[in-house]
């Protein structure tokens, strides 16, 4: 660095000081020379806040939309999820001991299907 693009040693050292550390990455790396690192924040024209809503509710619309439109069937005409679904209720009903009601349904259902029609 030439002294000609720095107008006094203090300025120098603080160009230095932030080059080298622009490359930590860390928060008190800044690009501001020392004498106006502590000045007041000037006035600017952005928000104070950062607009968080939008795109989770996007995200969130978009795939209630799809679950919903593969329910109905608009998405995906094959139910195959539908009967991959059923066969899992109803082997998890099966492998395992039933319940109370389990028991009556089944001994009616049973009775229905050995009486004669």
């Amino acid at each position: 660095f030439g002294s000609s693009h720095f107008g006094s040693r203090l300025e120098l050292k603080a160009a230095t000081a932030s080059f080298l550390l622009q490359f930590f990455d860390l928060p008190f790396a800044s690009s501001a020379p020392l004498s106006t690192a502590m000045a007041p924040p000037q006035k600017s024209d952005l928000v104070p806040y950062v607009n968080t809503w939008l795109w989770p509710s996007v995200t969130l619309l978009g795939a209630s939309s799809v679950w919903f439109g593969v329910y109905v069937g608009k998405v995906t005409n094959s139910h195959e999820w539908k009967e991959l679904f059923l066969d899992y209720c109803h082997h998890k009903r099966t492998i395992y001991s039933p319940n109370p009601l389990d028991k009556v349904a089944s001994m009616v259902l049973r009775a229905l299907r050995i009486t004669p029609k």
